[in-house]
């Protein structure tokens, strides 16, 4: 399997003894460079500009700034010098990432910057794949919205809050009624375009601040936060609506049953409202189907 191409490096070099030497190997190894006089001048390029690494002399003034600094902004710091005057650094020399000998030996440079190149590359791309699979844990993969654990956590904040706060919140189950049988008729990825078709249409009819996921198979779970029962019933509606008008087959004929409960302190956690939201949803397809049933707390 060929390699990524690596990214080249932005490199923040101070002036110096070896300063021309550093950006001349620097540049003829393909990376991008930029040379600045004096360390609190670096230091201030820090919080200005991204780098991926900072090389700087020694015996070039006071080099506390620029170390803070590196520190601060996550960014590499390599020193050029004798033995000596690192050792002379004192309590400085402990955020020294690199030590380079001067005089430079351009081919011990280049190989220096190849490999940390190579592990800065290979730490994004871990990085990358942590995100990826962290997103995937929480998301659905077919309607690719967020999955029943993700919107699980929300609703315990959310409840939290009520709790603390009296802040009102709705659930909103959905069925889509007779999903079993369009999926039997009309095959799998035909049910697959339905629950997908679904999720954005869904997604595109909330606020920012709502919240919709793929509870379980043909479910859905509405979170609607700062909402009471009369507005969560108002958006059900809509989107009940809006479900009869999708683009499908003419033997086809989508609806769903929808029921709302709202937050109330005769509620002892989350998952009762949950409870009282799915006997609500079970009433809804008993009675219906294609109804919105409002659950009153007993």
């Amino acid at each position: 399997m060929p390699r990524s191409p690596k990214t080249p490096l932005h490199i923040l070099v101070v002036h110096g003894e070896s300063a021309s030497a550093v950006a001349s190997t620097v540049q003829a190894a393909r990376h991008t460079v930029k040379t600045v006089g004096q360390m609190e001048e670096a230091a201030r390029f820090l919080s200005q500009e991204r780098f991926d690494l900072v090389i700087a002399p020694t015996g070039q003034g006071n080099i506390g700034p620029l170390t803070s600094a590196a520190q601060r902004h996550g960014v590499p710091l390599w020193i050029v010098g004798s033995h000596e005057a690192l050792s002379q650094m004192g309590e400085e020399a402990a955020a020294v990432d690199e030590f380079l000998q001067s005089p430079i030996v351009p081919v011990v440079l280049c190989r220096r910057l190849a490999l940390y190149q190579e592990r800065r590359d290979f730490y994004r791309r871990q990085t990358q794949l942590e995100n990826l699979l962290r997103e995937n844990a929480s998301q659905d993969p077919l309607t690719r919205l967020p999955n029943r654990h993700f919107a699980m956590q929300h609703l315990q904040l959310q409840w939290q809050l009520f709790r603390r706060k009296m802040v009102p919140f709705c659930c909103i189950l959905c069925d889509l009624d007779e999903f079993k049988r369009s999926n039997d008729d009309h095959g799998q990825r035909f049910g697959d375009k339905i629950l997908r078709s679904v999720a954005h249409v869904f997604k595109s009819k909330l606020r920012a601040a709502d919240l919709v996921c793929r509870y379980d198979g043909q479910q859905f779970f509405i979170l609607c936060a700062d909402t009471e029962a009369a507005g969560a019933r108002q958006l059900a509606e809509r989107l009940r609506q809006c479900l009869t008008h999708l683009d499908l087959p003419k033997e086809v004929h989508l609806t769903a049953s929808f029921s709302i409960v709202q937050s109330d302190s005769t509620f002892h956690s989350p998952d009762h409202m949950l409870k009282e939201a799915e006997d609500a949803l079970s009433e809804a397809k008993q009675y219906g189907p294609n109804q919105v049933v409002t659950q009153q707390p007993q």
